[in-house]
């Protein structure tokens, strides 16, 4: 059961993918970055799955705000695209500091945006919708 609201369990994702990034920049072995652009890849994908799945549709459902929802899944889409790349070219640094700052920009609309909107709708139950979060972040985890 989660002690955090969803928004609070979205941004600690955030947070541990701005510390993998700051990892892939200070590593200088290139099999390291490698790894690293992996566990970036794997972290982002998750992540994006769990709020595609859960906590876009509830916000949608309390907040009816479209707008934000079409930003949100565009950069998830531009994310996706970059990660693609990465999985075939894992070498590739530039695209690695692409979908950085890519996924700071989100990370910024959902700080600034989203998450405030979702706070202060009533009748969005973020303590429910954090554990339906974490649970389903365990299971594709699990199955990765």
């Amino acid at each position: 059961m989660a002690r955090q609201d969803a928004c609070t369990l979205l941004d600690d994702d955030h947070d541990e993918a701005i510390r993998l990034f700051e990892q892939y920049k200070a590593a200088h072995d290139a099999r390291h970055q490698q790894t690293l652009a992996s566990r970036i890849s794997q972290a982002l994908t998750v992540h994006m799955q769990i709020e595609e799945e859960i906590f876009y549709p509830a916000f949608l459902r309390a907040t009816g705000d479209q707008s934000l929802l079409k930003d949100a899944l565009r950069e998830h889409q531009d994310a996706r695209e970059l990660i693609a790349k990465i999985e075939a070219d894992r070498q590739n640094a530039r695209l690695v500091l692409e979908l950085e700052d890519a996924m700071l920009h989100h990370v910024n609309d959902e700080r600034d945006k989203m998450f405030p909107k979702a706070r202060a709708t009533p009748g969005l139950d973020l303590m429910e919708l954090a554990d339906l979060l974490e649970a389903r972040k365990t299971e594709l985890m699990a199955a990765a």
